[in-house]
């Protein structure tokens, strides 16, 4: 009994110094090892030699030599099969995503507060797919010409407010799942008359069904909609939505879908048809 837990705690010991200089190398190798043939292979021989000259004391000459020999096949094997190196990830097409909500007047011109406002969010039959780089904006009417607008806040940090904004717009944002597929909603404090919320993200589809994103409930009805909440519920406004995606090529962006729809008199709480 003791001399088969000796061979064991001998095997541990071995095994361990065949890892720490992986281990290490991971840590200070300014490229991935996984990445990088390179790094890999003065990891696995640095790990190979420490191996053997800690198994040459337990074993002696052959069976050390054997030892290292079999624990690097293993970890060859083991990077290979899981860690995949010198294989990039699986090969994805780019998306650009972008959308918008501008409040462009009311009767009275007053503010709009608890704001919801929810995207059509890309989606693959219907099952929304990664966003990543997630950025949002508020525009708002330059002084000067109130026709052109002017960013205020971009992702929280003001620029410059205009008109009546006086601080900053508190902002959340989610995905949830309607009766109109798959969304991207906003929650805002509150809105001023001519202000423009924009979002933008990155998606991606892999290669092989890239042709199925798309931002419409399905792929075959087109049928796009946007929704709207607000307080005072019984306030009608003007308002208008866009979105828009784009497909990555080579180095620019190609318009694969683009929506938008300007509504007069518009009701708090109503989804919207985008055309």
């Amino acid at each position: 009994m003791k001399v088969g837990r000796l061979e064991l705690l001998k095997a541990l010991i071995v095994v361990t110094a065949f890892l720490a200089p992986i281990a290490v190398a991971a840590g200070v190798s300014e490229e991935s090892v996984l990445e990088s043939p390179r790094a890999l292979a003065v990891a696995l021989v640095a790990a190979w030699l420490a191996a053997a000259l800690v198994g040459y004391g337990f074993y002696g000459g052959k069976r050390c030599i054997g030892a290292a020999t079999l624990l690097m096949v293993a970890a060859l094997v083991v990077f290979v099969a899981y860690a995949r190196p010198w294989v990039g990830e699986e090969e994805n097409v780019v998306f650009w995503y972008a959308a918008s909500f501008t409040y462009e007047n009311s009767e009275d011109n007053l503010p709009i507060e608890n704001v919801i406002v929810s995207f059509p969010h890309p989606n693959i039959d219907n099952e929304p797919v990664l966003i990543t780089g997630f950025s949002w904006s508020l525009f708002g009417p330059n002084p000067e010409n109130l026709d052109v607008k002017t960013l205020q806040i971009q992702d929280g940090r003001v620029i410059r407010l205009l008109g009546d904004r006086t601080a900053t717009l508190f902002i959340q944002y989610g995905k949830e799942n309607t009766r109109h597929g798959p969304k991207i909603s906003l929650s805002m404090d509150k809105l001023y008359p001519r202000e423009v919320v924009l979002i933008q993200a990155y998606a991606s589809a892999p290669l092989e069904n890239f042709y199925d994103l798309t931002m419409c409930e399905n792929k075959e009805n087109q049928r796009i909609y946007a929704y709207c909440q607000y307080f005072p519920l019984d306030k009608k406004i003007s308002m208008s939505f866009w979105v828009k995606l784009s497909r990555k090529i080579d180095d620019n962006f190609e318009r694969v879908e683009e929506f938008s729809r300007t509504e007069e008199n518009g009701e708090s709480g109503w989804w919207w048809k985008l055309y």
